[in-house]
């Protein structure tokens, strides 16, 4: 994905088989995306973008103060698992950090870890969560779809819930997924194996996706339900 800096803002740009250029801001960072097609100049979607500058300030600064809500790896605080709340007690200790889940509670047991540590610890827990789960969905569907991945790689992405490299055959899953309710990991695992089958988001792509989960839609809309979009 190549990027542009306009107006003194990162842009991401990813190019499409599309007719018209599609901007979103993304929570929590208040980054910027455009997909843009093919052909269409650095130079147009640089005059788009700047005329859109006051719109995007406007939501980013939305974002940026919203930012004080966002976790801090406090006692009594709320994170989510599989689209679930728990609370998060903070518990010291002299042993090794790590998380202990309940029904009603997760608890991080650390030695006064710092905000970074505790993010570390967290970020940890919620891929050895995320592993197995994504895994299982994607030997069902591999299986399902006739098609096989080189490798599952997960990663802590801001703007992308996965990715797909069609030379490689190599799919990235994105950490937050972990937060998300399993349907919704099931939807981005489906979607990056239909691009082992066709590499752009076309008609060829959607009418795969169709058939394999015909309610695709639905729960793309769920997922990106907090990204603000334009135009």
């Amino acid at each position: 994905m190549e990027t542009l800096e306009i107006c003194g803002i990162e842009i991401e740009i990813e190019r499409k088989k599309i007719k018209n250029l599609h901007m979103y801001i993304h929570p929590p960072y208040g980054n910027v995306t455009v997909s843009a097609p093919l052909k269409m100049s650095d130079e147009t979607i640089t005059k788009f973008v700047a005329s859109k500058i006051d719109w995007i300030e406007k939501h980013q600064s939305k974002f940026q103060k919203q930012k004080s809500r966002v976790c801090h790896y406090l006692n009594g605080e709320e994170i989510n698992i599989w689209g679930k709340r728990f609370t998060l007690t903070i518990i010291h200790s002299e042993t090794k950090s790590f998380i202990v889940s309940g029904n009603d509670a997760l608890l991080l047991i650390d030695e006064n870890s710092t905000f970074e540590q505790r993010e570390m610890i967290v970020n940890n827990w919620y891929k050895e969560q995320l592993e197995p789960v994504m895994l299982e969905i994607a030997e069902k569907w591999e299986e399902i779809m006739g098609v096989k991945a080189s490798s599952y790689v997960i990663r802590n992405m801001r703007t992308r819930w996965g990715s797909c490299n069609t030379s490689t055959k190599k799919i990235c899953i994105n950490l937050q997924l972990a937060k998300k309710s399993p349907e919704l990991l099931e939807y981005v695992v489906i979607h990056e194996l239909c691009h082992l089958l066709e590499g752009s988001h076309n008609e060829v792509f959607k009418s795969y996706m169709d058939m394999y989960l015909p309610n695709w839609r639905s729960l793309r809309k769920r997922l990106n339900e907090k990204a603000i979009g334009t135009f």
